[in-house]
């Protein structure tokens, strides 16, 4: 297909490109570009004068039955088309279909949880019903998706509002993030129709729920009320709205202590199980959740957990706290120590890395399967001491990326993983060891360094399998997130950093922007260091090739072997039994040379040099020592 590009545009973006500093090095997608063009992002990383997104207010009415685990819901949806194009139709995710028999799955489940799905009773669209028979023109189910074909058009800058009834059972023997933990606790997520992203980069996101990668949503307030039989205690996304109409006098004041407080309360404890009197006397009660700004809403509920909680002010500037809690098993190992835990990790992200407030008023940490992270709530299992430092932090960690930032995970999922990885590394680094990220990731890959499954970064995550997922999401973001603070420095990464936050918090950043949003902060093009990284296929292989007498001094010859440029640490071992650390970061390739020289005078006789490093990536260690005879 041929087509013409205008002489203006080109000048424009070439214009563009001179005034952001950027250089246009880096591989443009169509889509991408199309963006720049209509100016909804900028080259300088900003978003675009044109920026706009659509987003949603939800207000939905649940009654969840433990016995039958049947799920019923109705909800009402103010949507909001802030695009400038004209909506003839919308899709809505199901992700409960992912249990649906026939639709495709990145793994296998158990048969019994295998069903129907989710099913629709009633869909209106402004007030008017919407035909939803088996040969209705208006709807069509595709996997995790439903396209509804609109009797009218929903303008530019304009609102609709739709409403959904629906049930579903849910899944009891194959936990995928969602499902029952055991006979009465569950974790209830991806479970309401939810309107699909339609944005400047892809319009509709058809993105299909298979079970591997995460997801995209935009930004909405929820409203939900939620409806459980007696005894049955309910956590969710968002502030619980009326404590003193679900809970007894005693279990109210507790809660509201903890709410101010800043050492760890227990709101419930394992007598408090056992008399069962804690939620009002009711053959059901309905509890109530308000959320604002935030791209999804999840809850759960038992009979018998314990539940400890605690406040921190996460902004001395305006006083703000954070309500973090743990609701758990009494049998669990580890969450009991994890409300401390979780409210250390909270305040060392609020202050350190990103060092950004907390920017949710509360989080939950439920005590569940797997490790899954949603709005103010995370779902993780009980694990080792070892570990648990290691997963509350990385699922706590997500409240920024993606939750703060609201990144499409089915396509850039090492725009919130690697950041999770990278600070859980930081926050475990601090209160346990490097040793078990090290064994537990990096060991992980580095059978697969530089073989044909290791693709760039910038590979789409979606149509990734594990291990090459997990590869590029964790560990090599991870990687470089890191190598890139220790480039620039503590001072000017947490700027940068800040600037990027700043500039796309509560909206849709993809790879460029965060490219060109660090680029512009640090007032350097950092493409020398992005492209290969990101862009092309490679490994980091550095390695001593030769050391030399040059008159009074050693020459020690430190060679990159692989096409990733990165930092090391040299070990020096001298004849006298004392060694001396060098440390080089990633700087040292930027002129694009493949060898650097270290010299040390030949006074102390240097009898073997290593290289090293605590999450060290290099593909060949048969180069890294070298020995003096």
């Amino acid at each position: 297909m041929k087509f013409r590009i205008s002489f203006l545009t080109v000048l424009v973006l070439f214009i563009s490109n001179i005034s952001s500093g950027q250089n246009p090095g880096l591989y443009i997608p169509r889509n991408v570009q199309k963006a720049f063009n209509n100016r909804t992002r900028s080259l300088d990383g900003r978003p675009g004068i044109n920026y706009w997104q659509n987003g949603a207010d939800y207000k939905i009415n649940i009654e969840f039955d433990p016995e039958t685990r049947l799920v019923e819901g109705k909800e009402r949806i103010k949507y909001f088309n802030n695009s400038p194009d004209t909506l003839h139709e919308i899709l809505v995710h199901l992700f409960p279909n992912f249990f649906k028999k026939g639709n495709p799955r990145d793994f296998g489940i158990n048969p019994e949880d295998e069903g129907n799905g989710v099913v629709i009773e009633k869909i209106s669209f402004n007030g008017n019903g919407v035909d939803i028979g088996a040969n209705s023109n208006f709807i069509e189910y595709r996997g995790t998706n439903l396209k509804l074909k609109l009797t009218s058009s929903i303008l530019p800058k304009k609102n609709a509002e739709f409403s959904f009834d629906w049930n579903y059972i849910l899944n009891k023997e194959s936990d995928v993030r969602t499902g029952t933990i055991d006979s009465s606790t569950f974790f209830i997520a991806y479970f309401f129709p939810h309107i699909a992203v339609y944005d400047d980069i892809d319009g509709w996101n058809d993105f299909q729920y298979t079970g591997g990668v995460e997801f995209y949503n935009d930004f909405a307030g929820f409203d939900v009320s939620i409806t459980v039989p007696k005894d049955y205690i309910i956590r969710a996304t968002g502030e619980l709205q009326n404590p003193d109409e679900v809970l007894t006098d005693k279990y109210v004041k507790r809660y509201r202590s903890a709410l101010t407080s800043d050492s760890v309360i227990q709101i419930i404890d394992s007598n408090d199980i056992v008399q069962k009197n804690i939620t009002i006397s009711k053959t059901k009660n309905i509890w109530k959740f308000k959320a604002e700004n935030v791209t999804d809403f999840a809850f759960a509920l038992s009979d018998h957990y314990l539940w400890d909680g605690s406040s921190l002010m996460v902004d001395k500037a305006t006083g703000r706290r954070v309500f973090i809690d743990a609701a758990y098993n009494k049998d669990s190992k580890d969450f009991y120590k994890v409300a401390k835990t979780a409210r250390g990790e909270i305040e060392y992200m609020s202050t350190v890395l990103p060092g950004v407030p907390f920017p949710y008023p509360k989080e939950t940490v439920y005590n569940g399967s797997g490790g899954m992270e949603y709005p103010m709530m995370v779902n993780d299992s009980s694990v080792p001491d070892s570990s648990m430092v290691g997963l509350t932090s990385h699922e706590i960690s997500h409240s920024y990326f993606p939750f703060y930032m609201g990144i499409n995970e089915s396509k850039y999922a090492w725009m919130d993983e690697g950041w999770a990885a990278y600070i859980d590394f930081m926050t475990t680094s601090t209160l346990y060891s490097t040793e078990v990220i090290k064994n537990s990731r990096v060991k992980a890959y580095k059978n697969a360094i530089g073989n044909d499954l290791d693709l760039p970064i910038i590979a789409i995550s979606k149509y990734l399998k594990s291990p090459v997922y997990r590869y590029n999401a964790y560990i090599k973001a991870a990687y470089f997130y890191n190598m890139l603070k220790e480039y620039l420095g503590d001072s000017l990464f947490l700027k940068a950093l800040h600037e990027y936050m700043d500039r796309w918090n509560g909206k849709h950043p993809i790879p460029h922007d965060f490219f060109n949003s660090m680029s512009n902060a640090v007032g350097e093009d950092l493409t020398w260091l992005i492209k290969p990284w990101f862009f092309e296929y490679g490994y980091l292989d550095l390695g001593i090739k030769e050391i030399s007498h040059a008159g009074n001094n050693y020459n020690i010859v430190v060679e990159k072997k692989g096409i990733y440029p990165g930092g090391f640490k040299l070990k020096l071992t001298y004849s006298d039994g004392t060694n001396e650390i060098i440390s080089k970061n990633v700087s040292v390739w930027k002129g694009g040379n493949n060898q650097y020289i270290i010299e040390r005078p030949t006074g102390k006789k240097i009898i073997k040099v290593s290289l090293f490093d605590k999450i060290w990536l290099d593909a060949d260690s048969s180069n890294d020592e070298f020995i003096i005879n």
